[in-house]
C-alpha cells in the first residue's frame, strides 16, 4: 500500500481531514470507493478513523491481499453478498469497518445499484460517472480524491475535489502538516501524549479532529515511527520537536 511510511501517513491524515471537514459524525455511514491503490488505501483507513464503514472494490487479487496484510482493510470478500452482510451489521451498530471486495468495479457498482445500496459518500465519481449520478440522486456526497481531478468534472459538473476542500479548510486555521520522526514507539507515544490536549480543556473540545487523529494513528500505523500532524507555526515551536 505504501511507498514509504511518511507518504502513507500523510495521505491518511489528508483524507481523514477531508472527511471530518464535510461531516462531523460518520458513525453509521457508508463510504464507497473503487481501487486499493495508495490513495484508495488511505481513504479506507481514514474512513475507519472517522468512524465510518467503508467498502472498496479492487479487481487485482494481489492488491487486495496486500491491503489485508498492511491493515488497509479489516477483511476481504469475493462477493457483494458477503460484503453486505458484514457492513450492514456494523452500520447498524455504528461501528467502523473497512471491507475490501475483490471484483470488477463496473460490474460490482452495477450490482450495488441494483441492490439499492445507498452510500453517504462515493469517492470515485470521475472514474464512474453513471454510478456517481445515481448515488447523488440518493443523496450521496461525491468527492474525488484523484489528484488530477478538476472541480468541473463529473455529472452536472458538481463533483467536489478533496484537494479543494482541504485547501479551504486549512486556510481558516493556518495549519500546516508537520511530520516528526522518532527512534522508538515509546517516543512516538510520548509525543502523542504531549500533543494531545486534555479532554476537559476548551481548546480540546473545539479540536476533535486532531484529538481523534492522535488517538487513532498508533492503532492504524503501529510500526510507524513518524507522526504527521496539522499544526500552526506557534504550536510547532511549543512542542519543542524539530519537524523531519
Amino acid at each position: 500500500m505504501q511507498q514509504n511510511a511518511e507518504d502513507t501517513q500523510s495521505r491518511i491524515l489528508r483524507a481523514f481531514t477531508v472527511l471530518s471537514s464535510v461531516r462531523a459524525d460518520w458513525a453509521g455511514a457508508l463510504v464507497l470507493n473503487a481501487g486499493l491503490d495508495p490513495i484508495g488505501s488511505a481513504i479506507s483507513l481514514a474512513a475507519n478513523v472517522a468512524g465510518a464503514v467503508s467498502l472498496t472494490i479492487e479487481q487485482d487479487p494481489a492488491v487486495v491481499r496486500n491491503a489485508l496484510r498492511t491493515g488497509s482493510c479489516d477483511f476481504v470478500v469475493n462477493t457483494l453478498d458477503e460484503a453486505l452482510r458484514a457492513i450492514k451489521n456494523e452500520i447498524r451498530k455504528h461501528r467502523p469497518l473497512s471491507v475490501g471486495l475483490e471484483g470488477d468495479p463496473p460490474g460490482v457498482l452495477a450490482e450495488i445499484i441494483d441492490r439499492g445500496v445507498a452510500p453517504e459518500l462515493f469517492t470515485s465519481p470521475t472514474a464512474y460517472p453513471e454510478a456517481a449520478a445515481h448515488f447523488r440522486s440518493l443523496g450521496a456526497l461525491l468527492i474525488s480524491f484523484a489528484e488530477e481531478t478538476n472541480s468541473s468534472a463529473g455529472p452536472d459538473g458538481q463533483i467536489e475535489t478533496a484537494a479543494g476542500i482541504l485547501e479551504a479548510f486549512l486556510a481558516t486555521r493556518a495549519w500546516q502538516m508537520r511530520t516528526f520522526s522518532f527512534s522508538s514507539a515509546a517516543e512516538v507515544r510520548a509525543f502523542d501524549a504531549r500533543a494531545l490536549l486534555p479532554p476537559e480543556t476548551e481548546a480540546a473540545s473545539e479540536d476533535l479532529l486532531r484529538r481523534r487523529w492522535l488517538l487513532s494513528a498508533a492503532r492504524i500505523l503501529p510500526r510507524d515511527r513518524r507522526r504527521a500532524l496539522w499544526l500552526t507555526d506557534e504550536e510547532s515551536l511549543a512542542l519543542g520537536v524539530e519537524p523531519a
